[in-house]
């Protein structure tokens, strides 16, 4: 399997909410993007704030760019002023699409190869990113 299919990107929705909701988190929204961070697939959960939309979809738009989860990206723009500015140089290029805070989760198939993102925000980011780790590995897939 080299693509992300439509079933699979739902399935990876259905369980990121159902995480959250165990998780008694505000609500959130959770974006799939595909490969060429093409949105394949997005759900909002009642009473989620708009912004949100675009938060779950940058996180995953900038895993994919950066090729690393966003928690990463987090991590390097937390190290020192360089970093910082590296990180905003690359969200001032890509019109603001990068988010660097946790939740923002790579796809792999066996191959360990990248099949897309999911993107989650709502929460706090840790929890957005656990949700996500919780709908990966329950479909057998890799991060």
């Amino acid at each position: 399997m080299s693509e992300l299919t439509l079933e699979q990107a739902n399935k990876l929705i259905s369980k990121t909410l159902q995480t959250a909701r165990e998780k008694e988190m505000p609500p959130i929204a959770v974006a799939v993007l595909d490969t060429g961070a093409h949105l394949k697939a997005f759900q909002r959960e009642d009473g989620v704030s708009f912004m949100r939309v675009h938060i779950a979809q940058a996180k995953a738009w900038g895993a994919l760019g950066m090729a690393t989860d966003s928690s990463a990206i987090a991590d390097r723009y937390a190290q020192d002023d360089l970093q910082r500015g590296f990180v905003n140089a690359l969200n001032a290029m890509t019109g603001g699409q990068l988010i660097p805070l946790p939740g923002g989760v790579l796809v792999r198939n066996s191959d360990g190869l990248v099949i897309g993102a999911v993107g989650a925000a709502g929460g706090l980011s840790n929890e957005d990113e656990e949700c996500v780790f919780a709908a990966i590995e329950s479909l057998g897939l890799h991060r």
